[in-house]
C-alpha cells in the first residue's frame, strides 16, 4: 500500500511541476507604447501591448489575460460561434445545400462565419513575430474581401431591382464585384507597407468602402423604388437600414480612432475604436442576414416569374477561384515581405527575435584596421541610418562613435579610447529600404 501511495504522490508532484512550467511559459506581460516598435503603436493606446515575439502558448494565453487585443478576439470569436449555430439551425429547416436558389445565401453564411473567425485568429497570433503580424492581417483582409463578394452575390440574387434586370449593369455587376474583392485584398495588404499613418489608413479604408458602395447600389435603388404593399421591402427595410447605420458607425470609429484619441490611456483594454468596429460589424452582419432571409422568402415568386434565378456557377465555381486568387496575392506579398526583410540580415548572422535594430561592432586594435559594423534591422518598414565618426587621438576623446537612428528610437554603441592616432575624419553611411 505504501509504495502505491508514494507512486501517486510522485506523479502528482510531477504534474504540479509541469503545470507550473506551462504557467510560466504562458505568462503574458503587457508593454507600454514606448516599449513596442512604431508599426504596432495605435493612437491613444498607451499600455496593454503584448510582447512582439510571443510563443504560441503565450499567444493563446494572452486572450485570457487583459491586453488591448483581448476584447478584439472575444467579440469575433463569440460571433463566429453564433453564426455557425445559425447556419446549422437554418440547415435543419431549409435545403441550403440542395436548393440552387439558396446557394448564394449558403455562400454568404459561410463567409459570415469565416471572416470573424479569421479576424479573431489574426488578433490572437499576430504577436508571434513582426512578420507574423503582417501575414495574419493579410489573411484577415482576404476574409473581409471574400465577404464583400458574398454580399454582392446575395444582393444580386435576392435584392436586385426590376429596372436593372437584363441590362448592361446586371451583366457587369458580379464581374466587377469579383474584381473589387481582389483589389480590396491587394490594396489593404499594400497599406501595411506605407509608413505615413494618414495615407495608410485612407488606403485601407477605401479598399473596403469601394466594394461596399458597389454592392449596396442595387439594394438602395430597390429599397427606394419598390412597392411596399406588394413586395417584401416593407418588412425588410428596417433591417437593411439598421445594417447601414451599423456600417457607418463602425467605419467612423475605425477611421477616427475615437474615443481613445480624446482620452489617451482610458480605453487601452476595453472600449477603444477597434472594439467598437468589431461589435458594430457583427451587428451589421446580423441585421443584413435577417433582412435577406425575408427578401429571399417573399421575393421568390416574383423572381421566378421574371426568370431571375441565380446561377449556381457563381457560388460553386467563381467563389473557390476568387479564394485562390486572393490567397495568391497573400503568398506573393508574403514572399516580398520575407525577401525585403532578408536584405537587412547578413547571411552569417542569425535572425534576431527583437523588433529593435541591433548593431554588432568589432573594435579595431590598430589605427590601420577598419571598423566593422554589422546591422540587423528586423523589420523592412524601419529604415536604418548609421553614422560613423573617427576622432583624433586623445585620452579624453573616443576614437570611434557609432549611432544608429531608426523610426523607433536611437541606439548608440559604446566608444573606444585609443591614443596616438590619425587626425579626425567623418563619414556617413545610410542604409535605407530600396
Amino acid at each position: 500500500m505504501l509504495p502505491n501511495i508514494g507512486y501517486v504522490t510522485g506523479r502528482l508532484r510531477e504534474a504540479r511541476e509541469v503545470t507550473g512550467r506551462l504557467r510560466e511559459v504562458g505568462r503574458v506581460g503587457v508593454k507600454r507604447v514606448e516599449e513596442v516598435s512604431e508599426t504596432l503603436r495605435e493612437p491613444g493606446i498607451i499600455t496593454g501591448y503584448r510582447h512582439e515575439n510571443c510563443s504560441v502558448i503565450q499567444a493563446v494565453a494572452s486572450v485570457f489575460n487583459a491586453t488591448n487585443e483581448t476584447v478584439n478576439f472575444w467579440t469575433h470569436f463569440l460571433a463566429t460561434l453564433y453564426f455557425m449555430w445559425l447556419l446549422a439551425s437554418l440547415a435543419a429547416i431549409m435545403p441550403v445545400f440542395e436548393d440552387p436558389y439558396l446557394f448564394p445565401f449558403t455562400c454568404y453564411m459561410f463567409a459570415a462565419c469565416c471572416y470573424p473567425l479569421i479576424s479573431c485568429l489574426a488578433h490572437a497570433f499576430s504577436c508571434l513575430s513582426p512578420t507574423a503580424t503582417h501575414i495574419c492581417f493579410f489573411i484577415d483582409y482576404t476574409a473581409i474581401a471574400m465577404y464583400s463578394w458574398a454580399v454582392a452575390c446575395l444582393y444580386y440574387s435576392y435584392c436586385f431591382p426590376k429596372q436593372l434586370m437584363d441590362t448592361w449593369f446586371s451583366r457587369i455587376f458580379l464581374p466587377v464585384a469579383a474584381f473589387n474583392s481582389v483589389m480590396a485584398t491587394l490594396f489593404a495588404s499594400l497599406s501595411r507597407f506605407i509608413r505615413t499613418p494618414g495615407l495608410q489608413k485612407t488606403l485601407r479604408v477605401s479598399a473596403f468602402v469601394e466594394p461596399y458602395i458597389w454592392d449596396s447600389f442595387p439594394l438602395l435603388l430597390w429599397l427606394y423604388t419598390c412597392d411596399t404593399a406588394s413586395e417584401s421591402c416593407g418588412e425588410s427595410r428596417i433591417y437593411h437600414a439598421s445594417q447601414f447605420v451599423c456600417v457607418i458607425v463602425a467605419s467612423f470609429f475605425y477611421g477616427s480612432h475615437f474615443p481613445e484619441r480624446l482620452a489617451p490611456g482610458r480605453f487601452d483594454y476595453v472600449g477603444h475604436s477597434h472594439n467598437i468596429l468589431h461589435v458594430f460589424s457583427i451587428l451589421g452582419t446580423n441585421e443584413q442576414m435577417h433582412a435577406v432571409l425575408l427578401d429571399l422568402k417573399h421575393r421568390r415568386p416574383a423572381l421566378e416569374a421574371a426568370n431571375w434565378l441565380p446561377s449556381p456557377s457563381w457560388a460553386k465555381f467563381a467563389t473557390p477561384l476568387l479564394i485562390l486568387v486572393n490567397l495568391s496575392i497573400v503568398l506573393a506579398l508574403t514572399y516580398c515581405l520575407l525577401k525585403k526583410r532578408s536584405f537587412f540580415i547578413p547571411p552569417t548572422t542569425s535572425a534576431t527575435t527583437s523588433r529593435q535594430p541591433h548593431l554588432i561592432t568589432s573594435t579595431p586594435t590598430t589605427p590601420s584596421q577598419a571598423l566593422h559594423i554589422t546591422t540587423i534591422s528586423p523589420s523592412p518598414f524601419q529604415p536604418l541610418s548609421i553614422t560613423t565618426t573617427t576622432t583624433a587621438a586623445s585620452p579624453c576623446k573616443p576614437l570611434y562613435s557609432v549611432t544608429a537612428t531608426t523610426a523607433g528610437g536611437i541606439i548608440t554603441t559604446p566608444s573606444t579610447v585609443v591614443t596616438n592616432q590619425e587626425p579626425s575624419k567623418t563619414s556617413t553611411d545610410h542604409l535605407k529600404e530600396e
